[in-house]
């Protein structure tokens, strides 16, 4: 009996034990869950503050969510992206290295690291660059359709496409980056006489050879505005099968006049200037003079017959002759660097140096080539080229990014108007230089993994000629010596500023703040550079650049400081951000930083400098002889890689405390890259 009891009390301790195991796991699984939901919560803010553009906060709230699960791979990748948008490169890629050390990166991460170390220095072994491969051709005469017949010169424009010059079809075709066409351009009334070469000069008109007109034509981009100049025969100003063409600084223009061997100058207008290149005593005289171009006051021409390259100067005197050993009969020629050319020579594409002289073979068309009459660059770094006799474009991608493909980066995820989402990014190539002209068709956009439909490209930044900038100006003590010609400075950024940029100026005292806005008026704009009250002792450079980059953070397209300095640093400048951290903040967000130096004493520093040159920015004297005028068009010139896309969201079933997980892809040609990032609808923040 007393054993009965005692099984019956086991029984009862078991029954009691599996009852209340659950419970117990339960309440285990409740602490964790009470952890990640706080962690979700924290990582929810990071998150959204991060596609504000508040870094530091956001970077607090990932830091926050860690503490609760520090393990979190995802929470630490956030983190990293925090910390690189906020300057702190460095710190960023030994985080992602962590992660990688771990085994728990992705793809697209180790990608992202692979990049950053390239452009840091940290990693070496990128394939050598410098050859060229096809990547797509175009055929100008297809079975039952002629879109171009033997072309002779092409010309890129500054998104990513070009101008191809059609001798068989006497047309000028316009083409995006895609090789679809846009324009054409005919000549006008009179049309083009067989067109074999162009141009586009400093003063925004095109110039195109017309080899049987004898003549040539200028016009606007868009072909209008027709100007023709030049006439048949052998005296000044006339020609005989005018091949190629080039202008300089000043917007001359040179010609090579085939039938009569020798080079014609012409003012932009196209008044006769000179002619050059016959026989004298100490040259030859050109045989057949093809490809030209002129810079730095130096004209070099191709001889095909001679199978060199002459040098003169702007007034014609004979220079030199080079590259006579290598040329087999060079025609087209272009510009591959700041002193490196590239030349059309039979079936291939050499380059050459013009100091030392050096030939190099760039590419030889897989062997596919026949009569490569010219070859250029184009705004991407493709290697573009057409063959004459076979009616044949071919683009081709240097052999270093063939291996590399597109860097993206996604700046901002806007979902404000859920289920309208929008997203801004950046696309560049592995360098860090704009990758532009990309249309709609060039995008994959998936969320969750499923493909979007239907996501449209709303705004290119290269295409874009606005500017959103900061005037920064340094109120040192020893700056009041300078106050009249800082308020001249800003005077002149203002009077500027009409029609091209949107201005704040921001004052680097003690405490940085936006005193005005130039669209609340100039005479307050003005008044604000005025006050003598804005100098002090404490006055602090580091945080007036965070202060003045944080206020166009969110702005799209063109972003500059224009910092107002005499080119020195007060003892305070880097008190809180070294140099670097905040060259690497504006470079990491696409805003570039000018210098203005209002003294004709000092040289800008070094510290200064370095941010002007990591930023893609410059420096300028306040009284150099063209002022401040040319400032934002040097601005607008330079290349913009930065992309608007709109879409619906597909998640529309999912909470506001849902993460949505968000990937780009973008391509062109056998070149692509990706890149992942997430939101959360609106939601009280």
């Amino acid at each position: 009996m007393k054993t009965d009891k005692v099984f019956v009390s086991f029984k009862f301790a078991i029954a009691i034990f599996f009852f209340l195991l659950p419970i117990s796991s339960s309440f285990t699984q409740d602490v964790i869950d009470l952890d990640m939901l706080s962690a979700r919560e924290e990582f929810k803010w990071g998150v959204k503050a991060y596609h504000r553009g508040l870094f530091n906060e956001s970077a607090r709230a990932f830091e926050k969510a860690l503490a609760y699960k520090p393990e979190n791979t995802e929470m630490q990748e956030w983190l990293g992206l925090a910390w690189f948008r906020s300057g702190f490169t460095d710190a960023s890629i030994h985080l992602w290295e962590s992660i990688q050390a771990a085994g728990e990166a992705d793809s697209l991460l180790m990608n992202r690291l692979e990049i950053l170390q390239q452009q840091t220095g940290v990693l070496a072994g990128v394939p050598e660059a410098g050859r060229y491969l096809p990547a797509m051709e175009l055929e100008g005469v297809q079975e039952d359709f002629t879109l171009f017949r033997r072309p002779a010169s092409i010309y890129p424009d500054d998104n990513g496409g070009f101008y191809l010059v059609s001798y068989g079809t006497n047309e000028v075709l316009g083409f995006n980056s895609n090789g679809a066409l846009t324009n054409r351009i005919n000549g006008g009334l009179e049309g083009f006489n067989h067109p074999f070469d162009i141009e586009l000069a400093g003063n925004d008109r095109f110039y195109v050879t017309e080899f049987n007109g004898d003549r040539i034509s200028s016009m606007t981009v868009d072909g209008r505005d027709i100007i023709k100049f030049g006439e048949s025969g052998r005296r000044d100003g006339q020609l005989l099968g005018p091949q190629y063409i080039s202008s300089d600084e000043k917007n001359f223009i040179y010609v090579t006049d085939s039938g009569n061997r020798r080079v014609v100058k012409f003012d932009e207008a196209g008044n006769f200037i000179l002619s050059f290149g016959r026989k004298n005593y100490n040259f030859s005289g050109l045989e057949n003079p093809t490809g030209i171009v002129s810079f730095d006051g130096r004209v070099y021409i191709a001889d095909a017959d001679r199978g060199d390259i002459s040098i003169f100067d702007y007034s014609g005197n004979y220079i030199a002759s080079m590259a006579s050993e290598g040329l087999y009969a060079p025609e087209g020629i272009s510009r591959l660097g700041e002193r490196t050319l590239l030349i059309a020579d039979s079936g291939r594409v050499m380059s050459f140096d013009a100091d030392t002289g050096v030939l190099r073979l760039v590419s030889d068309i897989d062997g596919k080539g026949r009569r490569i009459t010219k070859a250029a660059i184009d705004s991407n770094g493709n290697l573009l080229t057409v063959d004459f006799d076979l009616s044949r474009v071919t683009v081709l991608t240097e052999l270093a990014n063939m291996y590399s493909g597109l860097f993206l980066q996604i700046d901002r995820v806007d979902s404000s108007n859920y289920p309208e989402v929008i997203v801004d990014l950046r696309i560049m190539d592995r360098t860090g230089k704009p990758f532009v002209g990309l249309a709609s068709n060039n995008f994959v956009v998936t969320e969750n993994g499923y493909p979007v439909p239907d996501a449209e490209l709303d705004y290119r930044g290269n295409t874009d000629e606005h500017i959103e900038a900061a005037v920064l100006l340094d109120c040192r003590a020893e700056m009041e010596g300078y106050h009249p010609d800082i308020i001249k400075a800003v005077n002149s950024l203002m009077n500027s500023a009409a029609g091209l940029a949107g201005l704040r100026l921001t004052t680097a005292g003690v405490n940085p703040v936006t005193d005005a806005l130039l669209a609340e008026g100039s005479r307050q704009f003005i008044a604000a550079a005025s006050n003598p009250a804005i100098f002090s002792e404490d006055s602090r450079f580091d945080l007036g650049l965070r202060h003045a980059a944080s206020e166009l953070m969110n702005w799209r397209g063109r972003r500059s400081i224009i910092y107002i300095t005499n080119g020195q640093n007060g003892d305070l400048a880097f008190e809180q951000y070294h140099p670097v951290e905040l060259a690497a903040y504006l470079k990491n967000n696409g805003i570039s930083f000018y210098c203005v130096n209002v003294s004709n004493d000092n040289p800008v520093s070094e510290e200064l400098n370095y941010i002007c040159e990591e930023t893609g920015g410059g420096e300028l004297y306040l009284y150099q002889p063209e002022g401040l005028s040319m400032l934002y068009r040097n601005i607008i010139e330079k290349p913009d890689g930065t992309y608007t896309l709109t879409f619906n969201s597909i998640n529309t079933q999912l909470t506001a405390d849902d993460f949505i997980s968000l990937e780009v892809e973008a391509f062109l040609y056998n070149r692509s890259g990706r890149e992942s990032t997430g939101y959360f609808q609106p939601g009280k923040f």
